[in-house]
């Protein structure tokens, strides 16, 4: 008996765009509170008894913040890093000089030697420029000598799934840090688990007993599996497609395929990469997904080859 399985639109050009994967992502308490109107990033060290303004990140010396983060199941293709930082005395125009970043696995819950993506020499920042945030203390909240500056980076590789750091440093014209403003959150201490190299070794980002979280925005696109091998499967169709309430699926594996209906499995991505949908156990050429809780939007779909976990199809799918 034949088995199909086919897809109906090849992969849209908003899918192969880049986009915000990962973050974390708070500094401002005042919206309008800071110097001159603009939004402020308080150290709350009377409400919090918080006591840093800012972790040291000067690449010159060896200090480095980092992040972990978790790459799903379909893997991500990264662009490019945005991290942020001040050196104190500065002006709004920034004086970043270098922004110097990399990607490395996690070995117990600690940045690992080898890299996976980046560098830890190269100086990679494409721009530097003024955020709009100021960092003051809450006793103090037009302090106007710490501006905050956004700092970005081509930082491109691919990803398989897993567990990762990412890590950076920077450098600057002036005498002052640069420093690294932490994660902050109106009436809230501990706001992450950042890590710091500190010339020799990785601690826990602490300010305190107050764990502290590092701001970041990292960049790319969910890996859609073009390397993939669909010479396994003869044909593919799901439709209708956008899909309404439910949709039929047919599978047609490739004549020598040596693999049967019960190898594969379907399973359903958002853009994000996060599995959302999972089909593992299919027992006819022929069958139903239904949509469920998915909200309206583009997904990714893929068929798995259970046996090794290789990717047989990608294809977009619409929800309406």
């Amino acid at each position: 008996m034949k088995k199909i399985f086919t897809l109906v639109a090849a992969l849209a050009a908003t899918f192969a765009s880049t986009a915000q994967i990962s973050s974390n992502y708070s500094l401002v308490t005042g919206p309008t509170a800071g110097f001159g109107g603009a939004p402020v990033s308080a150290l709350q060290s009377g409400t919090l008894a918080l006591g840093l303004f800012g972790f040291g990140q000067n690449h010159t010396t060896n200090y480095w913040m980092a992040e972990k983060i978790t790459v799903p199941a379909s893997g991500w293709i990264i662009d490019s890093l945005v991290t942020y930082g001040y050196q104190t005395g500065s002006t709004t125009v920034s004086t970043m000089t270098g922004h110097y970043c990399y990607i490395t696995k996690d070995s117990s819950s600690t940045p690992s030697y080898t890299l996976a993506i980046g560098s830890r020499t190269n100086n990679a920042m494409v721009y530097s420029a003024f955020s709009g945030i100021y960092r003051a203390i809450e006793t103090s909240l037009l302090d106007n000598n710490r501006p905050i500056m956004k700092l970005k980076s081509n930082l491109s590789g691919t990803l398989p799934a897993g567990t990762y750091w990412v890590c950076w440093g920077a450098t600057g014209s002036l005498s002052s840090g640069p420093w690294c403003p932490p994660v902050t959150i109106l009436s809230v201490a501990s706001t992450g688990a950042a890590m710091q190299l500190a010339a020799t070794s990785w601690t826990p980002a602490i300010d305190g007993t107050n764990t502290q979280g590092a701001p970041y925005k990292l960049y790319g696109k969910i890996n859609t599996g073009l390397n993939s091998t669909p010479s396994l499967l003869s044909s593919v169709e799901l439709f209708p497609n956008p899909v309404v309430s439910s949709a039929t699926v047919k599978i047609e594996l490739a004549q020598n395929s040596g693999l049967s209906i019960s190898d594969v499995s379907l399973v359903v991505f958002d853009q994000l990469g996060r599995e959302v949908m999972n089909y593992p156990n299919i027992s006819s050429s022929t069958f139903t997904i239904e949509r469920g809780e998915l909200a309206a939007g583009s997904y990714i779909y893929k068929v798995l080859n259970k046996n090794n976990g290789s990717v047989l199809k990608t294809e977009k799918l619409v929800i309406q």
